[in-house]
């Protein structure tokens, strides 16, 4: 999805192979982020590096235009200006303080069902940018930018401290904007201290009230920019110890599964999880009834009429999970 692997020299333009991948990700249900339309510093691709900023303020809209025509209404968030505030290759070309606030408005009038989202480094892991990027997404709410949530990248090395990641999350939540964990991986060569690490993190993550998702920046040792980083290893793609106990997190820990024995006319109140459920009613040991639903920050009401099924609509047991 970047600019130099969309378009390597000027004018020559590969949107076919990340159409390939997001067709392939739509085919198996799988929600996706755009990653990203523009990306400063070493990251601009090679021939505009000696392009003057007059040269260079036409080929910007071209590009906006060309990857939100491609892929609109594909991705529920854009990275629009990869970490911006780290990298300011275009506001530094283009004598132009202002050109990331003009990226996020054209995206968003391109692809309006999209959430635009600033994503950056060393906000959490350190707290050398903390108050930064506060102060960078007060400036755009208070210039009207539609700036739908904070990235918080989450590249950590052996030391973690989770009161001081705790902090600094608190810090960038009083913006009051969403916050996606965007590009979480913890580089420990020890695989049993790398899982006490993930699960830190993690549960701090999916317990803090402002962080609406997380994305791993990898998995497998194989495919992975920090091999140590990674949550399972070999040819077989083996979860090791931090693997495990994601798994463990996500597959058992933080899902409800739960069956009750109800009667004509009874009322169930269930405490779950968010996600995805699949309700499966039981009668003498078979299923004769089964619904897919969401469960939200709303909860839900779940109604079951039994009474066209031909069977008995004195339901003995109810599957939840």
């Amino acid at each position: 999805m970047k600019w130099g692997a969309i378009e390597g020299s000027k004018g020559n333009y590969n949107y076919d192979t990340p159409l390939r991948a997001v067709k392939s990700m739509e085919s198996k249900g799988i929600i996706m982020r755009g990653h990203n339309i523009f990306w400063g510093g070493d990251f601009v691709p090679n021939w505009q590096k000696s392009m003057s900023g007059s040269q260079l303020r036409p080929e910007l809209e071209k590009h906006i235009q060309g990857m939100v025509g491609h892929f609109k209404g594909k991705f529920r968030h854009w990275d629009v200006n990869n970490e911006n505030l780290h990298l300011h290759f275009y506001e530094d070309k283009l004598h132009d303080q202002y050109i990331t606030q003009w990226m996020f408005r054209e995206t968003k009038k391109l692809d309006p069902s999209a959430k635009c989202y600033l994503n950056d480094y060393n906000i959490i892991a350190s707290s050398g940018s903390t108050m930064a990027y506060v102060d960078q997404a007060y400036w755009f709410k208070a210039s009207g930018v539609p700036l739908g949530g904070m990235g918080i990248q989450s590249h950590f090395g052996a030391y973690v401290d989770v009161s001081s990641v705790k902090r600094r999350l608190d810090e960038i939540a009083t913006v009051g904007l969403p916050i996606w964990i965007t590009e979480l991986d913890i580089s420990e060569p020890d695989e049993h201290k790398k899982a006490q690490k993930y699960e830190d993190l993690m549960r701090l993550y999916f317990s803090h009230p402002a962080v609406k998702g997380v994305m791993f920046w990898g998995f497998w040792d194989g495919r992975h920019w920090r091999p140590q980083a990674a949550l399972a290893n070999g040819n077989n793609v083996t979860p090791n110890a931090a693997g495990r106990k994601v798994q463990e997190l996500l597959k058992r820990t933080w899902r409800t599964n739960e069956s009750h024995n109800i009667g004509h006319g009874q009322t169930v109140h269930i405490r779950a999880f968010k996600g995805s459920y699949k309700l499966l009613v039981r009668h003498n040991g078979h299923v004769i009834h089964t619904q897919n639903f969401s469960l939200g920050g709303n909860g839900n009401n779940l109604k079951i009429n039994l009474s066209g099924s031909g069977s008995n609509p004195h339901v003995d047991h109810v599957l939840i999970g």
